[in-house]
């Protein structure tokens, strides 16, 4: 008998590998999805990493539903939730509206400040838009978003406070150059300057830091900032054999509408994306303060171009939306 593969057994061998590199294109966009506030696309990835299947995916997130392969550009909304008050409802601490750009294998991320002047689902008016996500959970919210963008938002990924610790602790950590000390003792937080490895604590008190001349907005472009970092950290090569680890904390962690096929087709529509592809957005706007309160009120003139440019896929008008001079909002001290 002959010791050469048989044509079956090769067949066998090809679909391995091909598996393998479809496994290694997926985690390349996982990691990138994960500095949009942990997409749990990445539950796929560190699944099919550790050998399992899809059935055991289904029994934590939703079934199967067609992906939506034929939108160049899909919105998905973001949402990192601060639900340490069990008394207390929670609110959304940080809203992004993320882009994703299948043809250019690009992210655009949209950061709408949490005291954006909004409609709000529920009430008779306007108010701070982080108040849909106490009134009516992330349904609530993407509803205040499409209202306010004028488009539909159909998907949303929620994760809290406490989920994000755990999975930056997991990936070990983020390097990151901290321009200025962040000091706020009631939240905890006490960050030296420099270039450092955050663990979670201390990343949940970088991106959640307010104490800046511009309050809310400056804490924004400093998120931004990590995200890319933890993007590049998310891809590199040598953090793959954590994935298995991130897929288990991701799954008590995150809360998604989006389907387990729709994942994969995203995954693998991004193979090869970096931390490089990831842009950032603010919501054009300024400081304004109503009946006592202070909100960011949108420049709405501004708003049309700048979301019909990214759903289009093509580079946005000239926008200076975090560049308000002054911020009655400014947080002084505050992380909250």
């Amino acid at each position: 008998m002959s010791g050469l593969p048989t044509d079956g057994a090769v067949s066998r061998v090809e679909r391995r590998r091909s598996g393998k590199r479809r496994k290694k294109r997926i985690f390349r966009f996982l990691g990138v999805l994960l500095a949009l506030l942990l997409v749990p696309a990445l539950v796929v990835g560190g699944f099919y990493l550790a050998g399992g299947d899809r059935e055991i995916l289904e029994e934590d997130f939703p079934s199967l539903a067609p992906a939506a392969a034929a939108e160049q550009v899909t919105p998905v909304l973001l949402l990192g939730v601060d639900s340490r008050h069990p008394n207390e409802p929670a609110r959304s601490d940080t809203i992004i509206l993320a882009f994703l750009d299948r043809q250019k294998k690009s992210v655009s991320l949209l950061s709408i400040p949490r005291d954006t002047y909004a409609f709000v689902p529920g009430m008779n008016g306007e108010d701070k838009i982080n108040v849909a996500y106490a009134l009516g959970g992330p349904q609530a919210a993407a509803e205040a978003v499409s209202h306010l963008l004028g488009i539909e938002v159909k998907h949303y990924v929620v994760t809290d406070f406490q989920g994000f610790e755990r999975i930056i602790d997991t990936l070990g950590g983020v390097t990151i150059n901290v321009e200025e000390g962040m000091y706020y003792a009631a939240e905890g937080i006490h960050i030296d300057p420099g270039v450092q490895r955050l663990n979670g604590h201390d990343a949940l008190g970088y991106v959640r830091y307010r104490n800046y001349p511009m309050g809310d907005i400056d804490r924004i472009k400093h998120q931004q900032i990590f995200f890319q970092a933890l993007a590049d950290e998310a891809t590199r090569v040598s953090n793959i054999w954590k994935i298995p680890a991130l897929a288990r904390e991701l799954i008590g962690a995150v809360d998604t509408n989006l389907k387990t096929l729709q994942l994969i087709e995203l995954a693998q529509a991004f193979k090869g994306i970096d931390g490089s592809g990831v842009k950032g957005y603010i919501l054009p706007g300024d400081p304004q303060y109503i009946d006592g309160l202070s909100y960011w009120v949108p420049r709405e003139e501004e708003i049309e171009p700048l979301v019909e440019a990214l759903m289009e896929g093509v580079s946005p008008p000239a926008e200076d939306g975090g560049k308000a001079s002054g911020d009655p909002a400014g947080g002084a001290g505050q992380a909250e």
